[in-house]
């Protein structure tokens, strides 16, 4: 997954120092400058399913990108609007599994 995040800055054009290439992840603090200029078209187009990440560990550093993504691109945002964005990701990306997962998990656990 940082391959691909790596990748889709260099495509877009961003330089800063020490760029790092594909080979090898980035790191702090040039993540947080990285991240801060991604615009919404360019996250919306590198966006992928959670299902489609190979486990949990990977699934929740993409959510933990998104949300610092959302933090510095818009800070603005609160913390529902930041989930309502998400949550249209997931939609407009046709995310299934996701977006059942959630779903299920809206239901109160226990029936009154």
């Amino acid at each position: 997954m940082r391959r691909a995040f790596v990748s889709m800055v260099a495509a877009i054009g961003l330089s800063f120092a020490g760029a790092a290439s594909a080979a090898e992840p980035i790191t702090s603090p040039d993540d947080s400058v990285i991240v801060a200029n991604i615009d919404d078209a360019t996250y919306d187009a590198g966006f992928q399913c959670p299902e489609g990440l190979g486990d949990p560990d990977a699934r929740e550093e993409d959510l933990a990108r998104f949300m610092a993504w959302a933090k510095l691109r818009h800070p603005d945002w609160n913390f529902r609007k930041r989930l309502d964005v998400r949550y249209g990701l997931l939609r407009r990306h046709a995310c299934a599994v996701t977006l059942a997962n959630i779903t299920a998990s809206a239901q109160p656990a226990f029936a009154p």
